[in-house]
Order: structure tokens, then sequence, then C-alpha cells
């Protein structure tokens, strides 16, 4: 379970990558081609992990929803 400080790191670690998806079609700032080939598939691969855990939460809010 995250606690605490852990909230932050998770916090900004959504933060980069949803920014990052947003950027990624519109291109609002311009990434270097070298840093984008690398670091693409693993924010991606990132990102799909952040998702599947963010479904996992809100599966487990709902449950725990006083009000349903």
């Amino acid at each position: 379970m995250v606690r605490g400080g852990n909230r932050i790191i998770f916090f900004v670690v959504y933060l980069i990558i949803g920014l990052y998806f947003i950027n990624y079609p519109v291109q609002f700032v311009k990434i270097p081609e070298s840093i984008s080939s690398i670091a693409n598939q693993w924010i991606i691969f990132v990102g799909g992990i952040l998702l599947i855990i963010g479904g996992i939460n809100y599966l487990r809010a709902s449950r725990q929803s006083p009000l349903r």
C-alpha cells in the first residue's frame, strides 16, 4: 500500500506520463528525436502499467464507496 511521501512520487510520475501522452499527438513542446526514440517505448510501457493500476484503484474505491 502506498503511504505518505510515496504518494507524491506516484503523483509526479502520473503527471509526467500524462503530460507526455497529451504532448505526443499535439506536440506543444518539440521533444528531440534522440530522446523521443529511446523514451517513447518506455513511457508508453510505464503509462500502460499506470493505467492498469489506476483502473484497479478505481474499482477498489467504487467498492468501498458509502454512496452505493
